[in-house]
């Protein structure tokens, strides 16, 4: 190889190289101080956060994402108060758990008032117990104070496709809810005794945050719903109002005369600014969803109103 071709392959390697290091800066998320960065909503002055509860409680990376919002807003100074928008028809029991004590830290951190959007019952009302305080749209529906679990029973299907499905065990309840036989009375009452804690734990929660009695929280959650109106006048939410009231009035108990409201997102670089986050119209985020709610077909327990949908 002669030297022209030698100083063309060098030149070529090199704009190769330095291509694929303006591709990296591109893509690469812009350094910051936290994981996610800030864009306002609306408002000047400092910073009041929201969070947003959207849809089922989440799980996966989804729920490490909320967390994660969470922590970064106790532990950022610029961050003066919260306001949690909750529009959930529940979700897991663990997962829901989870969120409430992540809340209840920042709201003994700081100012979060909880705002109760079109649907915020069962999981989405025990998350906003953890808030200061709740506001309610009059026609929100709420409340949906219990537990529930779903096992589909899949033997008769199986039996009609001519499907036979053998079991081995060591242990002798090792099977139980498997969805491939119906429960004995003894698994019943294993299943039933295990809800009972996490329906208590619900209870106890609701008492906590809104400073009720135990015994009447326990006359309120017989697992009905409650419209925000009703809400508001047996104690389970402070008032009625909206977003922006609940952000106003997280704003005044930190002593703001005005505010900002931020919003996270995640940072991205130029080419995450021009392509977005993924799929167009919404592909990527359906697909997880429905992924989601395919992989969800243990036995597992629920702080979810079914008024919400299954998923």
């Amino acid at each position: 190889m002669n030297r022209k071709r030698w100083v063309a392959l060098l030149l070529f390697s090199l704009a190769i190289a330095l291509l694929a290091v303006g591709l990296g800066r591109l893509t690469a998320p812009e350094r910051a101080k936290g994981r996610w960065q800030e864009t306002t909503l609306f408002g000047r002055g400092e910073r009041v956060l929201l969070l947003e509860l959207r849809g089922a409680i989440p799980g996966g990376r989804a729920l490490e994402d909320f967390l994660s919002q969470t922590r970064q807003a106790q532990e950022d100074p610029r961050v003066r108060a919260v306001v949690l928008y909750v529009d959930s028809p529940g979700g897991g029991v663990t997962e829901t758990e989870a969120i409430h004590r992540a809340l209840r830290n920042l709201a003994q951190a700081k100012p979060l008032v909880a705002s109760l959007g079109t649907v915020a019952a069962s999981g989405g009302y025990y998350a906003a117990t953890a808030a200061r305080e709740i506001f309610t749209a009059p026609t929100t529906i709420t409340g949906s104070i219990g537990v529930i679990s779903t096992l589909p029973q899949v033997q008769g299907l199986l039996a009609k496709l001519g499907i036979e499905v053998e079991v081995l065990t060591e242990g002798r309840l090792k099977d139980m809810a498997s969805g491939l036989r119906p429960l004995t009375p003894e698994e019943r009452a294993i299943i039933q005794g295990y809800m009972r804690e996490a329906y208590e734990l619900f209870v106890k929660r609701v008492a906590e945050g809104r400073g009720m009695p135990l015994e009447e929280v326990y006359r309120l959650a017989d697992g009905r719903i409650y419209s925000g109106e009703q809400a508001v006048a047996l104690g389970l939410a402070d008032q009625e109002g909206y977003l922006e009231d609940a952000a106003r009035r997280a704003a005044e108990l930190a002593g703001l005369e005005e505010f900002r409201l931020v919003r996270y997102r995640k940072p991205r670089g130029l080419l995450g600014e021009l392509l977005g986050d993924g799929l167009p119209f919404g592909l990527a985020s359906e697909t997880q969803a429905l992924w989601e709610a395919l992989s969800q077909t243990y036995f597992r327990l629920e702080y979810r109103y079914l008024g919400g949908g299954l998923w």
